[in-house]
């Protein structure tokens, strides 16, 4: 049985009631969850449902983006790929932490000023 039951069941009785028309039952996605578990093919899935090949694809690919989407989440898979050597991300940004602070500081100073001035 897959990691997250209920997750994976609404994410794919999603995908039935789309690509049904809410024509198929919790059973038959149940039954679905529990042939793609044991590895069962299109064909498999298609004559043991009596669904269309085009209701069993778009099943089988709900499935695999939860899968997908569940793996990024478990941190088993990356969610990007690391970037190839040389083309690195280079923060160049200007200024720093202190940037914020000096502004701030040299505001307040400013305002101190104007004020005995005035």
């Amino acid at each position: 049985m897959s990691q997250s039951p209920d997750n994976r069941m609404i994410r794919v009785r999603s995908a039935a009631q789309d690509a049904t028309d809410f024509q198929m039952t919790d059973e038959q996605v149940r039954r679905f969850i529990e042939l793609r578990d044991d590895g069962a093919n299109r064909d498999r899935i298609v004559a043991e449902l009596g669904v269309d090949e085009e209701v069993a694809h778009e099943l089988i690919r709900a499935d695999e983006s939860y899968a997908t989407a569940h793996r990024i989440a478990t941190g088993e898979l990356r969610m990007y790929p690391p970037p190839e050597p040389g083309t690195e991300v280079i923060d160049a940004r200007v200024g720093s932490d202190w940037v914020p602070i000096v502004v701030i500081v040299l505001v307040l100073v400013g305002i101190i000023i104007w004020t005995l001035v005035r």
